[in-house]
């Protein structure tokens, strides 16, 4: 199929005014003929049979130019009955009925995941549950349901299939697991840091729902203006090195495709499109922020000037998309496989799943910010010959720099990563064994990205993070001093 840019905005010009079609005289500037009901981009006026022409097409060439999507693919679409989440369903439901060669052909089935516990009012969960899903069942689609609390659980729970008989007992609720999830949001100190940490596992349990239901290709409802928000956004807060895994069309995580079939439309064209057909969405209970957050900051400034200049959000988006991985990260996205082998488990950030971009070398940003946090922590002595040396040391000593342990803490660090020091032998549940997931935010941080040691300084204790996470960081630590341990004898 064609692609298009039906914004033609090359230039930020400030709007004049929005055009006025209620007396019902403005006609549709593509058609020339009916009677204008949507007006885009202040100015555009479209009549209903050519705005719904212009927005099914923005969705079915952004699945059909990719050419990713065959015929009988599996697609987990995930949904949280909001407006995007809604419209998605309809198109979907659409294509599949189209009798001619535009019919979609793969075969969907819907997640919705309850975040009801994070909420002020948790018992309104099951209704909303009802609501959402039962909008799906009503065209003829699967639909599962996942709690957010699950992500905290050390057994992966696959999701329960959502049928007209629901009730609260089919979906299994673990209050520990709830206070587990409270516990680690609440224990973040900044806003910014907690809505990141909740965007994260939000993400992670739709890969872990998708993995346990066996699908290999995920639809999310990221449209233009969400997209262009989190490109401002996630450099603010230290995730610009992951834009192009988060907002491209296609990417690759934990081994599961996701796809974002709706980036390409802005969030008035949607809710216009909402209204046209007279779509049921609603803001499900969830986690809710309270105070400013750098997203929340960054998506009034962007909705502000993109009133003033109806180009914003376009530009940001365009600028965006031609964003590009390293040629080695980005073949490893596009690559359908998930990766294997101890090798590759310490490439990838042990909470948000991203490539580690923290080894960037000496001559980079990361290691000056590193090395100012060292130097901010040090107490130069009185003496300025000492000082010198001090600075000096903290400059050039790598293992120092990046959160590195001592070589003198080597045995302590062992003994405090792994259980193998009780009688029951490593991991068998000796009398060491509550102590084998336990790492410092030191050695912690040097298994996450950026973005997330950002999280993991903000937290008031690291031991609540998941202990799935907790543990394939342990694991890999020991990992690491393995091999240090058998360095010499490697041939």
């Amino acid at each position: 199929m064609c692609s298009v840019d039906p914004d033609e905005l090359t230039e930020m010009t400030r709007a004049t005014g929005q055009l006025d079609i209620s007396g019902g005289d403005v006609l549709c500037r593509k058609c020339g003929t009916g009677t204008a009901e949507v007006v885009l981009r202040v100015k555009d006026a479209y009549c209903r049979e050519c705005f719904l022409a212009y927005f099914v097409h923005k969705f079915r060439s952004t699945i059909g130019k990719s050419k990713q999507i065959r015929h009988g693919d599996k697609v987990l679409v995930a949904t949280s009955g909001g407006a995007s989440s809604a419209a998605m369903l309809h198109l979907i439901r659409q294509g599949l009925n189209e009798t001619s060669h535009k019919q979609l052909r793969f075969e969907p089935a819907f997640l919705y995941v309850d975040e009801s516990c994070l909420s002020e009012n948790p018992s309104s969960g099951q209704e909303y549950i009802k609501k959402v899903c039962g909008e799906v069942t009503t065209l003829d689609f699967d639909c599962y349901v996942t709690s957010i609390e699950q992500i905290m659980s050390t057994q992966v729970m696959s999701p329960v299939l959502f049928t007209k008989e629901w009730n609260e007992e089919q979906l299994p609720k673990t209050k520990s697991l709830e206070e587990s999830t409270k516990d680690l949001l609440m224990a973040c100190k900044s806003p910014s840091a907690k809505e990141d940490l909740a965007e994260q596992l939000r993400q992670d349990l739709i890969l872990q729902a998708a993995k346990a239901l066996g699908y290999q290709k995920v639809f999310l409802g990221d449209n233009a203006t969400s997209l262009s928000i989190a490109i401002l956004g996630n450099v603010a807060i230290g995730r610009g090195s992951q834009l192009p895994g988060r907002m491209h069309f296609k990417s690759v995580h934990q081994g599961i495709e996701i796809y974002r079939p709706m980036r390409e439309i802005l969030q008035n064209e949607i809710q216009y499109y909402v209204q046209i057909h007279n779509l049921s969405a609603v803001k499900a209970p969830g986690f809710q922020m309270k105070g400013s957050s750098i997203t929340s900051c960054t998506e009034d400034f962007v909705k502000t000037l993109q009133r003033d200049f109806p180009a914003t959000i376009p530009t940001i988006f365009r600028t965006g998309d031609k964003l590009v991985s390293s040629s080695s990260e980005q073949s490893r996205r596009t690559s359908p496989e998930p990766l294997n082998g101890a090798g590759s488990c310490s490439e990838v950030c042990v909470l948000c799943g991203s490539d580690l971009d923290t080894e960037q070398g000496e001559a980079s940003a990361v290691h000056a910010i590193l090395v100012s946090q060292e130097l901010s922590q040090r107490k130069v002595g009185g003496d300025s010959k000492e000082g010198s040396k001090g600075i000096s040391n903290a400059l050039y000593d790598k293992s120092t720099v990046n959160g590195n342990c001592e070589s003198s803490d080597s045995a302590e660090l062992a003994e405090n990563s792994c259980a193998c020091n009780g009688d029951g032998g490593c991991g068998s549940g000796g009398k060491d064994s509550k102590r084998e997931h336990v790492l410092s935010r030191d050695q912690l941080e040097g298994y996450l990205c950026y973005g997330c040691r950002i999280i993991a300084r903000e937290l008031r204790d690291v031991q609540l993070l998941p202990k799935k996470m907790l543990g394939t960081a342990a694991e890999q630590e020991r990992r690491k001093l393995m091999r240090e341990q058998i360095q010499d004898f490697l041939l």
